[in-house]
């Protein structure tokens, strides 16, 4: 009875089971409180609260591979850390478990019986996170499972080239954007507004929405002769105009399964620390190939307070900040008295805390610290990261003052996404103690982190303050940016790498055989152990399976 990931999806609930045709069983179990056709009204939450399953588990791995965050001691550096995997397990497979079993089917359902029904809204929503979940699983593991997907009475299942993919996604977006554009809703039907809790309804910015993850999809190509720089300028600017506009996924944490997974109480983060990469962006010696001091103390970024946690030790020019190197762990991290005691990288949540996790279990709001706390929105995307996008596809194109326009207005749209007073369902603000002040946006802003011209700009500029805005919830996106740029490429203005100082762990996991990671492995109990056919011939039972580039990043 055991059949792949797929069709144990389809029957994993009851808006599957009608899916799979268990009309009978259905008969002789009615139940007028359990509704066996419930509304799509009913059902869309689920979903949107589905979706942090698959990501945030995720993103534990794929922020180590970017090198967002690293282990806290030596003694916790893991696979992951070295870019590489482990074999025979599910881990790092929760973004392939929520495409295919998570949302999958279920919305398939709401897009038949919205359909069924005239709720245009739903449909269009429902199409637009369908589109979304294959976009994140193909981005993660290159050729999934795509035109076979969800069909039934089948144990195996083709997987599908990304060049199909992608061209199936803007299918699916254009599809979803004309439902949402419609006026010829039953007027009996459910509204959006009933099961919406990231819009309320607000079908603009569902379509604006969409509009950002057409730009993402072709944003994708910008190695290839096919990339369009102005279709994705369009495409942003038809997108997420500013903070009210973001896709932000609250929580309510009342329980373990309504709190953010990377809060406290969860305790998923204690073994984690920042990064020395993010460490060195923020206090400007990246930017400005100058060491933090008390004389050139501008040079810091005033988001840096906000995102990042500090240590005891502030003697170090940048006000305490520290961060682990790749695969390392914290060097002071055995240290308990003395000086090196005081230089231990705290943890993501509390400055100048470093051992354990008393929150763990209990809801106490004084352990948080940025989108590291229980009742902290988890971003999908937002308009800082269109406005990069823009960026970098004006660059390409050309077109400097476009460009530089946008690099500018991504900064500060971050700034406004930090600063933001409030929050959806009463979720806890971001920043720490203060918002930043107009005249520390302005210093920075002035500072020579800051390219002032667009003929000084360089994509380098661009990608490292995409990087910092996406820092701690994008790393998808970023893992995504960086393989655009195959880890080393070279700025071709200033012949350093686009991601300049990042550097690789030493050694790399072992099956690596000394090259990046370029893409995930499918998960595991789904793929390795029913559909093996399929990952013979595409490769996917080579050890170094991991290490292959997708067909996005080439040229």
């Amino acid at each position: 009875m055991k059949k792949s990931l797929l069709l144990i999806g389809m029957a994993a609930t009851l808006v599957l089971m009608i899916a799979t045709g268990c009309k009978k069983y259905l008969d002789i179990n009615s139940d007028p409180d359990t509704p066996q056709n419930p509304d799509a009204s009913s059902v869309f939450p689920a979903m949107i609260g589905a979706i942090p399953r698959g990501l945030q588990y995720d993103s534990r791995y794929c922020a180590k591979y970017v090198q967002n965050f690293g282990a806290n001691t030596a003694a916790n550096v893991n696979n992951m850390d070295r870019q590489g995997y482990n074999a025979g397990s599910d881990v790092n497979g929760d973004i392939w478990r929520q495409c295919y079993f998570g949302l999958g089917a279920n919305l398939d359902y709401i897009i038949k019986s919205g359909t069924e029904k005239a709720q245009w809204d739903y449909v269009g929503a429902a199409q637009v996170l369908k589109a979304m979940m294959f976009q994140y699983t193909t981005d993660y593991h290159g050729e999934i499972i795509f035109t076979e997907a969800f069909k039934e009475n089948q144990a195996f299942f083709k997987y599908d080239d990304q060049e199909v993919i992608y061209a199936g996604i803007d299918s699916i977006l254009r599809l979803a954007i004309n439902n949402l554009s419609r006026n010829d809703a039953s007027p009996t039907s459910t509204r959006l507004a009933k099961g919406d809790y990231i819009y309320s309804g607000n079908t603009t910015r569902w379509i604006k929405f969409a509009w950002g993850l057409l730009a993402r999809n072709y944003h994708r190509f910008t190695n290839k002769a096919i990339y369009n720089a102005d279709s994705v300028i369009a495409f942003c600017n038809r997108s997420l105009v500013d903070i009210n506009d973001d896709f932000l996924i609250p929580f309510d944490a009342a329980k373990n399964d309504d709190a953010n997974f990377f809060g406290t109480y969860r305790d998923n983060y204690t073994l984690f620390r920042q990064s020395d990469f993010i460490v060195r962006l923020l206090d400007g010696t990246i930017f400005t190939g100058v060491a933090p001091t008390s004389a050139n103390a501008y040079n810091r970024d005033p988001r840096m307070k906000h995102l990042l946690t500090c240590s005891q030790d502030t003697t170090n020019g940048n006000g305490g900040f520290r961060g682990v190197a790749p695969a390392t762990g914290d060097p002071n991290s055995g240290s308990t008295t003395g000086p090196n005691a005081l230089k231990r990288i705290p943890v993501l949540w509390l400055d100048s805390f470093y051992v354990g996790n008393p929150s763990a279990s209990v809801f106490n709001p004084l352990y948080k610290h940025y989108i590291f706390a229980d009742r902290a929105v988890y971003p999908i995307m937002t308009s800082s990261e269109i406005q990069f996008m823009k960026a970098e596809a004006a660059f390409r194109k050309g077109d400097l003052p476009t460009a530089h326009a946008a690099y500018l207005s991504g900064i500060g749209q971050h700034f406004d996404f930090i600063n933001r007073g409030a929050f959806p369902r009463g979720n806890v603000t971001l920043y720490n103690g203060n918002p930043i002040s107009t005249a520390q946006r302005t210093a920075y802003l002035a500072s020579a982190n800051i390219k002032q011209t667009p003929a000084s700009l360089t994509l380098t500029d661009i990608m490292l303050q995409k990087y910092i805005a996406l820092w701690g919830w994008g790393c998808f996106e970023t893992f995504v940016d960086i393989r655009r740029y195959h880890w080393t490429d070279l700025d071709p203005l200033t012949g350093q790498q686009v991601y300049k100082t990042m550097v690789f762990p030493s050694p790399f996991f072992a099956d690596n055989l000394n090259k990046p990671v370029y893409r995930v492995r499918p998960r595991f109990n789904s793929e390795y152990v029913w559909n093996r056919a399929e990952l013979l011939r595409i490769g996917g039972l080579n050890l170094d399976y991991h290490t292959y580039e997708c067909w996005f990043s080439k040229p």
